[in-house]
């Protein structure tokens, strides 16, 4: 049978394993991101809070729902953007590239090593073939298809 409670637990401890995977990613193997990889990753945290509501009150909370898919198909519009800038459809903005505006070379040295030396069309990892960003467009659009079919059980015991 269909636990709406426990698709939204099930849902909250996947954000977190997403969330934890890309941290250690970047973090535990160096790995560089983009800034919009990391736009990527705010909507994750939206949705653990929503989904935090969720769970401990379903009914108090269900217009959260709605906020909820918003929030996703924020993601999906940001990940389709970077797959795009990936893959050579999109140019790059000022998201992605260095600031122009340094004094010095050691003002530039210290961004370039903060930013690393790719933009956002430079894929540095890729899980099963795919980039992250990939992965997220993939991930989010899995998302967006159960928190729908929720959303219509929802209305459907309303009514």
């Amino acid at each position: 049978m269909f636990s709406i409670s426990k698709t939204y637990k099930i849902l909250f401890v996947v954000n977190i394993l997403i969330l934890s995977t890309v941290y250690y990613i970047e973090y535990g193997m160096g790995v560089y991101a983009c800034n919009l990889c990391k736009y990527q990753r705010i909507p994750y945290f939206l949705n653990l809070i929503i989904l935090t509501f969720l769970i401990f009150d379903k009914v108090k909370f269900l217009k959260f729902l709605y906020v909820l898919i918003l929030s996703i198909s924020i993601n999906i519009l940001i990940s389709f953007y970077h797959v795009g800038i990936e893959q050579k459809i999109f140019s790059e903005t000022e998201v992605c590239s260095i600031k122009k505006n340094t004094n010095n070379t050691s003002d530039l040295l210290k961004q370039l090593e903060k930013q690393g030396m790719s933009g956002c069309s430079k894929v540095t990892f890729r899980l099963f073939g795919l980039s992250l960003s990939t992965l997220n467009l993939l991930t989010n659009l899995s998302f967006l298809i159960v928190y729908a079919y929720i959303l219509r059980n929802e209305q459907k015991q309303k009514n």
